[in-house]
Protein backbone atom coordinates (compact mmCIF):
# COMPACT_ATOMS: atom_id res chain seq x y z
CA UNK A 1 0.00 0.00 0.00
CA UNK A 2 1.13 3.53 -0.71
CA UNK A 3 0.68 6.20 1.96
CA UNK A 4 0.84 9.91 1.15
CA UNK A 5 1.95 12.29 3.92
CA UNK A 6 0.87 15.92 3.51
CA UNK A 7 3.44 17.93 5.45
CA UNK A 8 6.99 17.28 6.58
CA UNK A 9 6.14 17.77 10.25
CA UNK A 10 8.19 17.08 13.36
CA UNK A 11 5.85 14.27 14.41
CA UNK A 12 6.22 12.66 10.97
CA UNK A 13 10.02 12.73 11.20
CA UNK A 14 10.16 11.50 14.81
CA UNK A 15 7.41 8.87 15.03
CA UNK A 16 5.16 8.37 12.00
CA UNK A 17 7.94 7.58 9.53
CA UNK A 18 9.55 4.96 11.77
CA UNK A 19 6.17 3.36 12.50
CA UNK A 20 5.29 3.03 8.81
CA UNK A 21 8.73 1.63 7.90
CA UNK A 22 8.06 -1.36 10.17
CA UNK A 23 5.36 -2.57 7.78
CA UNK A 24 6.25 -4.64 4.74
CA UNK A 25 5.03 -3.40 1.35
CA UNK A 26 4.29 0.13 2.60
CA UNK A 27 5.62 2.88 0.33
CA UNK A 28 5.77 6.44 1.71
CA UNK A 29 5.19 9.50 -0.43
CA UNK A 30 5.53 13.02 0.98
CA UNK A 31 4.17 16.36 -0.18
CA UNK A 32 6.23 19.11 1.39
CA UNK A 33 7.39 22.64 0.64
CA UNK A 34 10.43 22.00 2.83
CA UNK A 35 13.41 19.79 2.12
CA UNK A 36 13.06 16.23 3.35
CA UNK A 37 15.80 14.53 5.34
CA UNK A 38 17.91 12.53 2.88
CA UNK A 39 18.16 9.70 5.40
CA UNK A 40 14.42 9.04 5.10
CA UNK A 41 13.52 6.53 2.41
CA UNK A 42 10.74 8.32 0.56
CA UNK A 43 9.31 6.72 -2.58
CA UNK A 44 8.15 9.98 -4.12
CA UNK A 45 8.33 13.65 -3.15
CA UNK A 46 5.77 16.25 -4.25
CA UNK A 47 6.26 19.99 -3.84
CA UNK A 48 2.55 20.78 -4.25
CA UNK A 49 -0.26 19.42 -2.06
CA UNK A 50 -2.71 19.75 -4.95
CA UNK A 51 -0.42 17.87 -7.31
CA UNK A 52 0.05 15.14 -4.73
CA UNK A 53 -3.68 14.64 -4.08
CA UNK A 54 -4.55 14.67 -7.77
CA UNK A 55 -1.75 12.40 -9.01
CA UNK A 56 -0.87 9.99 -6.22
CA UNK A 57 -1.88 6.34 -6.34
CA UNK A 58 -1.86 6.21 -2.54
CA UNK A 59 -5.03 4.87 -0.96
CA UNK A 60 -4.35 6.58 2.37
CA UNK A 61 -3.52 10.23 3.03
CA UNK A 62 -2.07 11.35 6.37
CA UNK A 63 -2.49 15.09 6.94
CA UNK A 64 0.22 16.58 9.14
CA UNK A 65 -0.09 20.31 8.42
CA UNK A 66 -0.83 23.34 10.59
CA UNK A 67 -4.23 23.08 12.28
CA UNK A 68 -6.04 25.62 10.11
CA UNK A 69 -5.37 23.51 6.99
CA UNK A 70 -6.63 20.19 8.34
CA UNK A 71 -10.26 20.44 7.27
CA UNK A 72 -9.57 21.81 3.78
CA UNK A 73 -7.09 19.09 2.80
CA UNK A 74 -9.08 16.34 4.51
CA UNK A 75 -12.14 17.30 2.45
CA UNK A 76 -10.07 17.44 -0.74
CA UNK A 77 -8.58 14.01 -0.01
CA UNK A 78 -11.97 12.43 0.70
CA UNK A 79 -13.40 13.95 -2.48
CA UNK A 80 -10.54 12.26 -4.32
CA UNK A 81 -11.58 8.92 -2.79
CA UNK A 82 -8.69 8.64 -0.32
CA UNK A 83 -8.83 7.22 3.18
CA UNK A 84 -7.81 10.02 5.56
CA UNK A 85 -5.96 10.33 8.86
CA UNK A 86 -5.55 13.81 10.35
CA UNK A 87 -3.19 14.97 13.08
CA UNK A 88 -5.06 16.33 16.08
CA UNK A 89 -7.16 18.38 15.95
CA UNK A 90 -9.23 16.75 13.22
CA UNK A 91 -10.92 20.12 12.66
CA UNK A 92 -11.26 23.49 14.39
CA UNK A 93 -14.92 23.13 15.42
CA UNK A 94 -17.93 20.82 15.53
CA UNK A 95 -19.29 21.97 12.17
CA UNK A 96 -16.04 21.11 10.35
CA UNK A 97 -15.81 17.71 12.07
CA UNK A 98 -19.42 16.92 11.17
CA UNK A 99 -18.85 17.92 7.54
CA UNK A 100 -15.82 15.63 7.26
CA UNK A 101 -17.63 12.73 8.92
CA UNK A 102 -20.67 13.00 6.65
CA UNK A 103 -18.49 12.94 3.55
CA UNK A 104 -16.44 9.97 4.79
CA UNK A 105 -19.61 7.99 5.51
CA UNK A 106 -21.10 8.92 2.13
CA UNK A 107 -17.91 7.87 0.33
CA UNK A 108 -17.45 4.76 2.54
CA UNK A 109 -13.91 5.82 3.40
CA UNK A 110 -11.85 5.73 6.58
CA UNK A 111 -11.58 8.96 8.55
CA UNK A 112 -9.55 9.08 11.75
CA UNK A 113 -8.06 11.65 14.11
CA UNK A 114 -4.54 10.51 15.06
CA UNK A 115 -4.92 10.26 18.83
CA UNK A 116 -2.64 7.36 19.79
CA UNK A 117 -1.70 7.56 23.49
CA UNK A 118 -4.43 5.03 24.38
CA UNK A 119 -2.73 2.41 22.17
CA UNK A 120 0.30 2.20 24.43
CA UNK A 121 0.44 -1.02 26.46
CA UNK A 122 0.88 0.92 29.71
CA UNK A 123 -2.46 2.66 29.24
CA UNK A 124 -4.31 -0.39 27.90
CA UNK A 125 -3.16 -2.64 30.75
CA UNK A 126 -4.02 -0.17 33.50
CA UNK A 127 -7.38 0.61 31.89
CA UNK A 128 -8.18 -3.13 31.85
CA UNK A 129 -7.75 -3.15 35.62
CA UNK A 130 -10.16 -0.27 36.24
CA UNK A 131 -13.85 -0.89 36.79
CA UNK A 132 -15.40 2.37 35.61
CA UNK A 133 -18.71 1.35 37.15
CA UNK A 134 -17.18 1.95 40.58
CA UNK A 135 -15.88 5.15 42.15
CA UNK A 136 -12.77 6.31 40.29
CA UNK A 137 -10.71 9.50 40.50
CA UNK A 138 -8.65 10.53 37.46
CA UNK A 139 -6.18 13.39 37.50
CA UNK A 140 -4.26 14.31 34.36
CA UNK A 141 -1.67 16.94 33.50
CA UNK A 142 0.04 17.82 30.25
CA UNK A 143 2.19 20.94 30.49
CA UNK A 144 4.90 22.03 28.08
CA UNK A 145 7.25 25.04 28.26
CA UNK A 146 6.32 28.23 26.45
CA UNK A 147 6.56 27.83 22.68
CA UNK A 148 8.91 29.86 20.51
CA UNK A 149 7.29 33.07 19.30
CA UNK A 150 7.07 31.99 15.64
CA UNK A 151 5.43 28.64 16.39
CA UNK A 152 2.06 28.47 14.57
CA UNK A 153 0.38 27.22 17.76
CA UNK A 154 0.69 30.75 19.15
CA UNK A 155 -1.63 32.22 16.51
CA UNK A 156 -5.39 31.90 16.28
CA UNK A 157 -5.43 32.37 12.49
CA UNK A 158 -3.41 29.16 12.15
CA UNK A 159 -5.70 27.23 14.48
CA UNK A 160 -3.32 27.63 17.39
CA UNK A 161 -3.88 27.68 21.11
CA UNK A 162 -3.60 25.11 23.86
CA UNK A 163 -7.25 24.09 23.59
CA UNK A 164 -7.06 23.27 19.88
CA UNK A 165 -3.82 21.36 20.36
CA UNK A 166 -4.62 19.40 23.53
CA UNK A 167 -8.41 19.17 23.84
CA UNK A 168 -8.30 15.85 21.96
CA UNK A 169 -6.60 14.30 25.00
CA UNK A 170 -9.18 15.67 27.42
CA UNK A 171 -12.05 14.61 25.16
CA UNK A 172 -10.67 11.09 24.87
CA UNK A 173 -10.41 10.70 28.63
CA UNK A 174 -14.07 11.72 28.91
CA UNK A 175 -14.95 9.34 26.06
CA UNK A 176 -13.22 6.43 27.83
CA UNK A 177 -14.27 6.98 31.43
CA UNK A 178 -17.67 8.72 31.38
CA UNK A 179 -19.69 5.79 30.12
CA UNK A 180 -23.14 7.14 30.97
CA UNK A 181 -22.50 10.35 28.93
CA UNK A 182 -24.02 12.45 31.69
CA UNK A 183 -21.72 14.74 33.63
CA UNK A 184 -21.40 18.18 35.12
CA UNK A 185 -18.61 20.38 33.83
CA UNK A 186 -16.45 23.22 35.10
CA UNK A 187 -13.94 24.80 32.75
CA UNK A 188 -11.34 27.53 32.84
CA UNK A 189 -9.64 28.93 29.74
CA UNK A 190 -6.78 31.43 29.96
CA UNK A 191 -6.50 33.45 26.78
CA UNK A 192 -3.75 35.57 25.29
CA UNK A 193 -4.11 37.33 21.93
CA UNK A 194 -7.22 35.27 21.20
CA UNK A 195 -5.34 31.99 21.78
CA UNK A 196 -5.71 29.84 24.89
CA UNK A 197 -2.43 29.27 26.73
CA UNK A 198 -4.01 26.76 29.10
CA UNK A 199 -7.27 25.15 30.10
CA UNK A 200 -8.57 23.17 33.06
CA UNK A 201 -11.55 20.85 33.17
CA UNK A 202 -13.33 19.31 36.11
CA UNK A 203 -15.83 16.59 35.25
CA UNK A 204 -18.21 14.86 37.66
CA UNK A 205 -20.44 11.96 36.75
CA UNK A 206 -22.26 9.40 38.91
CA UNK A 207 -19.09 7.63 40.03
CA UNK A 208 -16.21 9.33 38.17
CA UNK A 209 -14.31 12.46 39.12
CA UNK A 210 -11.96 13.73 36.40
CA UNK A 211 -9.68 16.74 36.63
CA UNK A 212 -7.47 17.62 33.64
CA UNK A 213 -4.99 20.48 33.32
CA UNK A 214 -3.20 21.44 30.10
CA UNK A 215 -0.88 24.36 29.31
CA UNK A 216 1.72 25.82 26.96
CA UNK A 217 3.49 27.84 29.63
CA UNK A 218 4.70 25.55 32.42
CA UNK A 219 7.44 23.13 33.32
CA UNK A 220 7.08 19.86 31.37
CA UNK A 221 4.65 17.45 33.02
CA UNK A 222 2.81 14.61 31.32
CA UNK A 223 0.89 12.12 33.45
CA UNK A 224 -2.37 10.46 34.36
CA UNK A 225 -3.11 9.33 37.91
CA UNK A 226 -5.99 6.89 38.37
CA UNK A 227 -7.24 6.08 41.84
CA UNK A 228 -9.87 3.56 42.86
CA UNK A 229 -10.74 1.93 46.17
CA UNK A 230 -7.71 -0.32 46.37
CA UNK A 231 -4.97 1.09 44.12
CA UNK A 232 -3.44 4.26 42.72
CA UNK A 233 -1.75 4.12 39.29
CA UNK A 234 0.74 6.77 38.17
CA UNK A 235 1.18 6.73 34.36
CA UNK A 236 4.09 8.90 33.27
CA UNK A 237 4.60 10.21 29.69
CA UNK A 238 0.93 9.32 29.39
CA UNK A 239 -0.17 11.46 26.43
CA UNK A 240 3.07 11.31 24.44
CA UNK A 241 4.99 8.12 25.24
CA UNK A 242 8.55 8.14 23.80
CA UNK A 243 9.34 5.48 21.20
CA UNK A 244 12.91 4.74 22.31
CA UNK A 245 12.32 4.42 26.02
CA UNK A 246 10.77 1.74 28.20
CA UNK A 247 8.31 2.99 30.80
CA UNK A 248 7.29 2.08 34.34
CA UNK A 249 3.85 2.58 35.82
CA UNK A 250 4.06 3.20 39.56
CA UNK A 251 1.39 1.48 41.63
CA UNK A 252 0.45 2.13 45.24
CA UNK A 253 -1.58 -0.65 46.84
CA UNK A 254 -3.67 1.23 49.38
CA UNK A 255 -4.86 -1.93 51.11
CA UNK A 256 -1.43 -3.47 51.63
CA UNK A 257 0.38 -0.12 51.95
CA UNK A 258 3.10 -0.99 49.46
CA UNK A 259 4.49 0.42 46.20
CA UNK A 260 5.67 -1.43 43.10
CA UNK A 261 6.33 -0.92 39.38
CA UNK A 262 4.82 -2.43 36.25
CA UNK A 263 7.42 -2.40 33.49
CA UNK A 264 6.61 -1.84 29.80
CA UNK A 265 8.94 -2.25 26.85
CA UNK A 266 9.58 0.64 24.48
CA UNK A 267 6.79 1.02 21.95
CA UNK A 268 5.90 3.24 19.01
CA UNK A 269 2.18 3.77 19.55
CA UNK A 270 1.81 4.97 15.97
CA UNK A 271 2.81 1.47 14.82
CA UNK A 272 0.02 -0.07 16.93
CA UNK A 273 -2.38 2.55 15.62
CA UNK A 274 -1.43 2.00 11.95
CA UNK A 275 -1.74 -1.76 12.41
CA UNK A 276 -5.38 -1.24 13.38
CA UNK A 277 -5.89 1.25 10.54
CA UNK A 278 -4.59 -1.15 7.89
CA UNK A 279 -6.75 -4.00 9.22
CA UNK A 280 -9.83 -1.78 9.21
CA UNK A 281 -9.15 -0.70 5.60
CA UNK A 282 -8.69 -4.34 4.59
CA UNK A 283 -12.03 -5.31 6.16
CA UNK A 284 -13.77 -2.13 4.90
CA UNK A 285 -15.50 -1.61 8.22
CA UNK A 286 -14.97 1.95 9.46
CA UNK A 287 -17.74 2.17 12.06
CA UNK A 288 -15.32 2.17 15.02
CA UNK A 289 -13.64 5.35 13.78
CA UNK A 290 -16.92 6.96 12.66
CA UNK A 291 -18.34 6.51 16.16
CA UNK A 292 -15.13 7.78 17.77
CA UNK A 293 -15.11 10.96 15.68
CA UNK A 294 -18.81 11.60 16.28
CA UNK A 295 -18.54 11.25 20.06
CA UNK A 296 -15.29 13.20 20.37
CA UNK A 297 -16.74 16.07 18.30
CA UNK A 298 -19.74 16.26 20.66
CA UNK A 299 -17.47 16.26 23.72
CA UNK A 300 -15.14 18.94 22.32
CA UNK A 301 -18.15 21.12 21.52
CA UNK A 302 -19.41 20.76 25.07
CA UNK A 303 -16.09 21.54 26.76
CA UNK A 304 -15.06 24.39 24.43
Amino acid sequence: MKVLILGNSNIFQRKIYFALKKFKNIEIEVASKRKIDKNLKIKKNYFSYNEAINNTEAKLVYISLINSKHCYWALKSLKNNKHVIVDKPLALNFEQSNKLLKLAIKKKLLLSEAIVFQYHDQFKKILSRINVEKTTIISSKFHIPRLKKKNFRNYKRYGGGCFQDMSAYAAYLIYIFIKNKKYSLKKNLINKNGCSESFDLTIKSKNIFLNSKFSFNSKYENNIIITNKSKKYFINFAFSPPIYKSLDVMVFDQMKKRRYKIHFKKQNTFYTYFDKIFNVIKKKNYNFFYKEIKELAKIKKKIS
